[in-house]
This record gives structure tokens, C-alpha cells and sequence, in this order.
């Protein structure tokens, strides 16, 4: 019985080591652009002026990840802090024409859960994001009339290649998102949005920990 015992225990250890052997767990840094490719402006009330999408300032991104192996394949769920800042040009006219840059920046929880698997020497993933919004603040609070109306989560896709060199791997990533950009916005009590999906481009650069 103490055999069997004493057996059934170094079974157990060597699966756990197995299982364990199959799991890596790391944190990744890393910046992404953001991308309107073709905007629409969105117009006032009573056509009193408009804000239009001018540009985006390179963001930055961190936090940490588990890949777990498998069959070939790999699963890989993360939890990613991004910081993204905007700019707008607002056209705030009467009689003239008035034009001003405004910034607008935002700080969101990034839950990707990508599947992949090896081609060669990299590895290709894909899968969906969830995007939650826990921080923003915005210069257009100036004009009267404007409010925001974020949603507690937006979703989209991301596909990508990485590299891996022992403990560091680096990825190139691409993400398409399934709501609207600036469907936040609300003035005069009106919804609008820039009737466009943002984009962005990925780098990223993760540290295997164990």
C-alpha cells in the first residue's frame, strides 16, 4: 500500500512539473500607433461648428501574460494597461472662423485572449480584445454643450507574429476594433461618432519571468 502510495505521489509530481513546464508567465511592454484612415467630422447642432479628428500621439502599453502550450498550439490571455492621446481641431465659429487643437487622452484595460501556433521559427496568433475604459480626460469639456457617454467595454481583433529569443520574445501586432471612434461624443444632447473603427499597430517586447 505504501508502494502504491509512494508511486501514485511521483506520478502526481511529474504531471505537475509537466503541466508546469507548459506555462509561461511574463510581463510585456510596448507602443502602438493609432489610426483613423478616413474620418468624417463630426458637425454641430445647427451646423455651429465641428470637432475633426487631427491626430494621434505614439501610446504605450504594459503589463503581464501566461502562455500556455499545448498540442502545438499556444493560448495566450494577457491583461495590458494603454494609454492613447489624441488631438483634435475644433472649429468653433459665429461669424468667423475660429480653429483650435484639443487634446483628448485615455487609459484602457486591454484583455486579449489570442490563440497561435509555429510557423518556422514564429509564432502567429490571433483572437479577440476586450477594451475597458478606466481613465480619461478631455480639453473639449470647454466647449458648452459637449459631453461623453464612454461604454464600460468596447471589443475588436488582433493578429500578429512574434519572435522568440530565450526569455524575451518580440511581437508585431495588428488590431481592428468593432465599434466607432468617438461614439463617446455628445453635444447639445446628440450622439455622434467619426463613423470610422480605430486601427493600431502593435510592438511589443515580453520578459518570461518562469
Amino acid at each position: 500500500m505504501k508502494n502504491i502510495s509512494l508511486i501514485a505521489i511521483l506520478f502526481l509530481s511529474m504531471l505537475n512539473n509537466t503541466l508546469l513546464s507548459q506555462i509561461d508567465f511574463g510581463i510585456k511592454l510596448g507602443v502602438h500607433s493609432f489610426e483613423l484612415s478616413d474620418p468624417t467630422d463630426i458637425i454641430f447642432p445647427n451646423n455651429e461648428g465641428s470637432i475633426k479628428f487631427s491626430d494621434a500621439k505614439l501610446g504605450f502599453q504594459g503589463g503581464i501574460y501566461t502562455k500556455i502550450n499545448f498540442a502545438g498550439f499556444f493560448l495566450e490571455p494577457r491583461l495590458m494597461l494603454h494609454s492613447t492621446n489624441v488631438e483634435y481641431i475644433i472649429n468653433d465659429s459665429d461669424d468667423q472662423i475660429i480653429d483650435v487643437i484639443k487634446e483628448e487622452s485615455f487609459t484602457n484595460l486591454d484583455i486579449p485572449l489570442l490563440v497561435g501556433f509555429k510557423v518556422l521559427f514564429l509564432d502567429a496568433m490571433l483572437g479577440p480584445v476586450a477594451h475597458l475604459n478606466l481613465d480619461h480626460a478631455s480639453d473639449l469639456f470647454d466647449f458648452d454643450g459637449y459631453d461623453e457617454r464612454f461604454k464600460t467595454a468596447t471589443y475588436g481583433w488582433r493578429a500578429g507574429l512574434g519572435f522568440t529569443l530565450g526569455n524575451v520574445n518580440l511581437g508585431l501586432e495588428y488590431e481592428g476594433n468593432f465599434s466607432e471612434f468617438g461614439d463617446h461624443v455628445t453635444v447639445g444632447g446628440e450622439d455622434f461618432n467619426f463613423s470610422e473603427s480605430p486601427k493600431r499597430l502593435i510592438f511589443n517586447v515580453g520578459i518570461k519571468l518562469f
